[in-house]
């Protein structure tokens, strides 16, 4: 990519290996993309250092965030914010702040905005549609009418990842800011070559074990389907608040010979670990747009999901099965239908997996409609 027109963004969110989500390796992936594109680009977030940090080929400037340790979920907020100020204070010459989620960082910059304190022409782009997600953060925050109102006046623009965050928005009121529908996307490489192994199927899952992700109703479903006399091996890389609940989970349901717990993965290992399964499993109660399961895709597996409004429109294509959120009925039915699928089935699954990455979600082709996007909004803004 080329950058015609010059562009200073500054993106509010945290990059990896800081924090390992996939909001975070969204971020990291476009940061690097822009970086190579020529723009300006700096990244500021509480979890991350100040100075820089290398992200591929590229360096990018990193400002650390100081929330308050003392004074609880308001101590926080308030050391947030102030740092925010004075990094505003301090460097006036963005053009643009990219907000990844609509969190502390875009309410933030809401009230900097509105108070004549920064002149940062304010975007965002919501993680979450429905669940414990963006919408249900504002609405947690006492006297949150008025932080959605500000909101609404100050946000320039939006883009949507995932078409049900639009009924999430409209529902607190915030329904000026023009919206753009740009999903997430990743980088490509070459095709892995795939071999279904027959009678016992590699299920596998990469993530954070929290509630958002449904894992406690996968177990009971995968046992209902090895009860049916189907098997299958299933590795949950990732780590996280519910993997002990998990872990004795799979032990009441005698599911310890076939499920196992090998722990987070680097970056790097990702794709190792999907090329010896055979179908990525993601029984999410809610989503934004999995980049997850953009990797198994990327690396040609069928995917099982849930119908979130992200990626699950995408597998509706052709790349594997879908089933209603939350429903531990409706997931079973699901897996019982892989599991009867024929090998070559999942392979011609995978195939079109794939192709549908190529086709929409190669990060070179998303990181250019964000970067035109946000090119548009500096140029609509001095209107």
């Amino acid at each position: 990519m080329a950058s015609e027109v010059a562009l200073r963004v500054l993106v509010l969110g945290n990059l990896p290996p800081h924090v390992l989500g996939g909001a975070e390796n969204q971020i990291a992936r476009l940061v690097e993309q822009w970086r190579q594109a020529g723009v300006h680009v700096e990244v500021a977030g509480h979890r991350i250092p100040e100075g820089e940090q290398q992200l591929g080929a590229q360096r990018v400037r990193t400002h650390r965030l100081r929330a308050w340790a003392s004074g609880g979920r308001a101590g926080r907020a308030l050391g947030y914010f102030l740092s925010l100020a004075r990094l505003a204070r301090q460097r006036p010459d963005f053009d643009i702040a990219y907000c990844r989620g609509l969190g502390d960082g875009a309410v933030a910059l809401a009230i900097l905005a509105t108070l004549g304190l920064c002149r940062w022409r304010l975007v965002a782009c919501p993680i979450n549609a429905r669940g414990t997600g963006d919408i249900a953060f504002l609405r947690s925050i006492p006297g949150w009418r008025l932080w959605c109102l500000l909101l609404d006046r100050q946000l320039v623009a939006l883009n949507l990842i995932n078409p049900l965050i639009a009924d999430d928005l409209d529902t607190v009121g915030i329904r000026q800011p023009p919206r753009s529908h740009i999903p997430n996307g990743i980088p490509l490489k070459q095709p892995l070559p795939r071999q279904c192994v027959g009678s016992v199927r590699r299920l596998v899952w990469t993530g954070r074990m929290e509630p958002q992700k449904g894992l406690d109703l996968l177990l009971p479903a995968l046992a209902e389907c090895r009860a049916a006399g189907h098997c299958f091996e299933l590795r949950l890389f990732g780590n996280g608040p519910l993997q002990a609940a998990l872990e004795a989970q799979v032990a009441t349901l005698g599911l310890a010979d076939c499920v196992s717990f090998p722990g987070p993965l680097p970056a790097s290992a990702v794709r190792d670990a999907l090329r010896e399964a055979d179908v990525f499993v993601l029984p999410s109660r809610y989503e934004g747009m999995s980049n997850a399961a953009l990797e198994a895709m990327e690396a040609g597996l069928p995917v099982l999901c849930t119908r979130c409004g992200g990626i699950d429109a995408a597998v509706a294509e052709g790349a594997g099965w879908v089933c209603a959120p939350d429903d531990p009925a409706a997931l079973t039915q699901a897996l019982l239908a892989m599991f009867e699928s024929h090998d070559q089935t999942l392979l011609d699954c995978g195939q079109q997996a794939r192709a549908l990455v190529e086709a929409r979600y190669d990060i070179e082709v998303i990181a250019r409609a964000n970067l035109d996007w946000l090119k548009q909004v500096k140029a609509e803004s001095h209107r």
